[in-house]
């Protein structure tokens, strides 16, 4: 619905920031007096306010992870009041690229922007750069403001939540609100009004059959950042990292088993094939099971809640908080839209998300994990999950080497195409790849001597080069090198060196 004029704004706007017109009509009724205040590191994007009038992201502490609301409010509300007159305050979102749980940072600029519109008086807008957006950040700006704004108006969100209802707020009062906000009938909640509380808790399809007291950590508590990719880190509550060394544990065995039950999922693990994990070589069943209950005891105690692992009959899960954020996630999203956008020939906000892709990738899935644990005979958890992800990441670097190199930044390409084979001296696509980087540098003799050593298998690398595509790529550039005349050729490596 269309909402009249001086309702409470706090609004979203997805949009293609280079449609330049469909900005402009969307913000003319907000473009009067002495105009908005604008946040965002781009001077092009609305260029036409003024330098004083402009705040960066990192002023107001939009480039802390995780975002500090309390700062950030603070810290727009004294920008905003040294200002004269500001009709509204947009704000470019971009900056949540820059900020690895830009979703969970969204949600909680969601809250800030709400409380500052209603305290100032004035609009809050949101301008969300769609080319620049994964899935999980697109369904957290969703959630996070009240209306959404186009040229034709203001219209209702209904899958705004008000930020206490983010936090703390059960399933049925979340779905009871978004329902009320479209249906005048539900404004109060009566469809949800005689469930308890207590029994409505998680945000998972078989939540009805969970015990009460199993369920409060996936609401109250603080949200977790999971980090995959290289060492395993986790952070819980407020920014604290696990400390696996806790008193009386195995930590090896202890992070293993968290990354066992993560990988495991909703459905969690059973007892016996744990046991068979961490204690493949002794004991009886009964001597593994009370292994098991002290291991699970410990990780509990790292993870400082006792509700953090559910045990339900012969299983054991982790029942971590609702909303809380993993770096395999965003990256394989990032990667997904890197991809789609270099495909599409949107070179620049390939790059972008490229670069936020790449500070994801700290390395193998679980590296830090003993080996024992990783390559296990009963049970193939990690080893095919990490050569999948292994993969993507050299085929990011080598598709990253690809744009910058189509985009003119040859140095910046070759330093991604030798990062994809330091990953995989294997990778015929990469190989292919720095043969044309080096062929674009001008480096003639240093393509070269790259496809000899292939050629020659000299090294670590044992790759069949007759008949296979670096081949091609290899004798096509020298092809395209023949057909140039001398000047040609010498004005190129000149030009390129």
């Amino acid at each position: 619905m269309i909402l009249s004029e001086g309702s409470h704004v706090n609004a979203a706007m997805f949009c293609d920031f280079s449609q330049t017109g469909f900005i402009d009509s969307a913000l003319a009724p907000y473009d009067h007096r002495f105009g908005p205040v604008v946040v965002s590191d781009d001077p092009w994007f609305r260029p036409n306010v003024l330098p004083h009038r402009r705040i960066s992201p990192g002023e107001v502490g939009l480039d802390a992870v995780p975002l500090d609301s309390a700062r950030t409010t603070q810290a727009l509300r004294t920008a905003v009041a040294a200002l004269e007159g500001p009709t509204a305050v947009i704000v470019d979102m971009s900056w949540g690229l820059d900020a690895l749980h830009g979703s969970d940072s969204y949600e909680t600029w969601g809250g800030v922007s709400e409380e500052l519109a209603l305290e100032l008086g004035m609009p809050f807008m949101s301008f969300y750069n769609k080319e620049l957006m994964i899935e999980d950040q697109m369904q957290a700006a969703f959630r996070a403001h009240r209306q959404f704004l186009a040229p034709s108006g203001l219209y209702q969100n209904p899958f705004w939540l008000p930020p206490d209802l983010v936090r703390d707020g059960t399933l049925d009062e979340q779905l009871g609100f978004m329902l009320g906000r479209v249906v005048p009938d539900f404004a109060d909640g009566p469809l949800f009004k005689h469930m308890e509380r207590e029994a409505a808790r998680g945000a998972t399809p078989d939540w009805l059959d969970r015990d009460r007291d199993q369920v409060a950590l996936s609401v109250g508590s603080g949200r977790w950042q999971i980090h995959c990719l290289g060492r395993l880190r986790v952070l819980t509550g407020q920014n604290r990292e696990v400390d696996w060394q806790v008193p009386g544990s195995a930590p090896k065995k202890t992070r293993t088993l968290f990354a066992y039950l993560l990988q495991s999922g909703e459905k969690g693990a059973h007892a016996d094939r744990i046991g068979e994990l961490l204690w493949p070589d002794g004991g009886t069943e009964a001597q593994k099971r009370a292994r098991l209950h002290h291991t699970v005891a410990m990780l509990r105690r790292a993870l400082g809640d006792q509700r953090a692992v559910l045990r339900q009959g012969d299983y054991y899960r982790l029942n971590a908080p609702v909303g809380s954020w993993m770096d395999i996630t965003s990256f394989e999203q990032l990667c997904r839209r890197g991809f789609s956008l270099a495909r599409h020939g949107e070179r620049e906000a390939a790059i972008r998300i490229y670069f936020a892709a790449e500070r994801l990738y700290g390395g193998d899935l679980f590296e830090d994990l003993p080996q024992d644990y990783v390559e296990n005979d009963h049970d193939d958890w990690c080893m095919p999950r990490r050569i999948w992800l292994r993969d993507m990441a050299v085929r990011h670097q080598y598709d990253f080497s690809n744009v910058l190199r189509q985009s003119g930044r040859l140095g910046e390409a070759l330093e991604h195409v030798l990062k994809a084979l330091s990953i995989d001296p294997t990778s015929e696509a990469a190989h292919c790849e720095a043969l044309r980087v080096y062929f674009a540098q001008g480096r003639i003799e240093a393509m070269h001597r790259h496809y000899r050593q292939l050629a020659k298998r000299e090294g670590d690398v044992d790759i069949e080069v007759q008949g296979s595509e670096i081949q091609e790529v290899y004798e096509s550039l020298c092809d395209d090198l023949e057909n140039m005349t001398p000047d040609q050729r010498k004005t190129k490596v000149m030009a390129l060196r």
